[in-house]
């Protein structure tokens, strides 16, 4: 049995390059045929995409391109938010998402993408702002349990799994990594999804893991927009 399978990259932007060109160059010598990559366009302020056009343009190939956010930045939640990210839930922090959606796809616009998709940083985003989403034409977003078909108002289960690169919660994303993968195949899902951070690199342990899981080859790799496709949800 073949399981459909989405790998991610996420967190595409100038200063975390050289950590990106390893991790691509680990995918495709697994043979991962299809990425989803996720592009940062203003990142923390500091670091546009147009800077880094001449690398885009020879990397992405034809890979799958989603907005993620716009700087990637946020404050602080006093809440159990904070365990999931580091003050970069930008989509579940401000109010002016319209204007920050409009800028990231200008940027990704005049890069020459017009992405199908949309991940708010750490997968945090009210969903009440679902319909800005779904008025500037993204077909797709995704929370970590969910894929949600923006213009059909469905979702569809989809599970994803990624470290931790933090402290414990490090710790104990890589300590249970395997086993909650071989869950979710069990669990047999719509696609079990694997979202993959330029820093996974620096950890050895991360990517045996990673090899591991898919040198099994029992898998479908798919785009994220392809899911939209599937009944089951």
């Amino acid at each position: 049995m073949l399981y459909r399978l989405n790998v991610s990259v996420h967190d595409i932007t100038k200063s975390n390059l050289e950590m990106v060109e390893e991790m691509l160059e680990f995918l495709d010598n697994l043979s991962v045929e299809k990425l989803t990559l996720l592009l940062i366009p203003f990142y923390h302020e500091k670091e546009s995409l147009l800077e880094i056009k001449q690398w885009i343009d020879k990397n992405i190939k034809d890979n799958e391109v989603v907005l993620h956010g716009y700087t990637h930045k946020s404050g602080r939640f006093y809440d159990f938010r904070d365990l999931l990210t580091n003050q970069e839930g930008e989509f579940a922090y401000y109010r002016d998402i319209e204007e920050r959606i409009k800028k990231g796809l200008e940027v990704l616009k005049t890069l020459g993408y017009n992405p199908e998709g949309f991940i708010p940083p750490a997968w945090l985003m009210r969903k009440s702002d679902f319909p800005l989403l779904k008025k500037y034409g993204f077909k797709f977003t995704t929370d970590r349990r969910y894929i949600y078909d923006i213009q059909n108002n469905r979702k569809i289960l989809s599970p994803v799994i990624s470290f931790g690169s933090r402290g414990f919660i490090e710790t104990l994303s890589v300590i249970t990594f395997k086993k909650q993968f071989y869950i979710l195949k069990l669990l047999n899902p719509v696609v079990i999804r694997i979202a993959l951070h330029p820093v996974d690199v620096l950890n050895k342990k991360k990517l045996q893991y990673i090899k591991e899981i898919l040198d099994n080859q029992d898998f479908e790799f798919i785009f994220l927009k392809e899911a939209l496709n599937f009944n089951k949800s």
